[in-house]
């Protein structure tokens, strides 16, 4: 899918334009998977949550799913700090398309 005029994308596959902000992605990656550190879910999970009532009636259910999906993630990757497979550096990959 190619979306012209996107300033981090320009005429090139990505998020759909009605994402106003740019979507980091992997450097060996497809421009159509995001990631995000998952140091940074935990801050954003309490935003959206603080925030949610103010959010478009009709975008609330996906809001909450973001949600719901970003605090499981973290949940595990907080809870088990000091396991083997714990990483400091993990990411939250994921997949924007219009």
């Amino acid at each position: 899918m190619h979306h012209a005029g996107r300033p981090d994308h320009p005429g090139g596959p990505g998020p759909p334009p009605e994402i106003a902000f740019p979507i980091p992605h992997p450097a060996d990656g497809s421009p159509e998977i995001g990631y995000w550190p998952m140091q940074k879910a935990g801050p954003a999970i309490k935003a959206y949550r603080e925030a949610s009532d103010r959010i478009d009636p009709e975008l609330r259910y996906e809001l909450g799913e973001l949600i719901d999906a970003l605090d499981g993630w973290y949940s595990a990757w907080a809870d088990g700090e000091g396991s083997f497979w714990w990483a400091e550096d993990t990411s939250v990959f994921f997949s924007v398309v219009g």
